[in-house]
């Protein structure tokens, strides 16, 4: 399974208005899937889980959590910092 299609998932499994047939768009608000504050911290939470980072307070605003695309290009960018930071050493 590819570190986006988790990503996805993990996602689908927070927005109670997703659909259940097809693709998330990509650039569509997320609080217009359902995604509201108390799913924003479970969301928060299984991606730090999953993907091994943490979210600095800089990245927790509604600009990075506002669509799907936003939200992986943080996880994205702070997976890169991550493998960097462990290959360095």
């Amino acid at each position: 399974m590819t570190p986006e299609l988790t990503f996805t998932q993990l996602v689908r499994r927070r927005l109670k208005y997703a659909p259940t047939n097809g693709e998330l768009e990509t650039d569509s608000a997320l609080k217009d899937y359902g995604l509201d504050s108390a799913a924003t911290i479970d969301l928060l939470l299984d991606l730090e889980d999953t993907y091994g980072i943490t979210m600095p307070d800089e990245y927790l605003s509604e600009e990075t959590f506002a669509t799907l695309s936003s939200l992986w290009q943080a996880v994205s960018q702070l997976r890169q910092a991550s493998e960097s930071i462990g290959a360095a050493r």
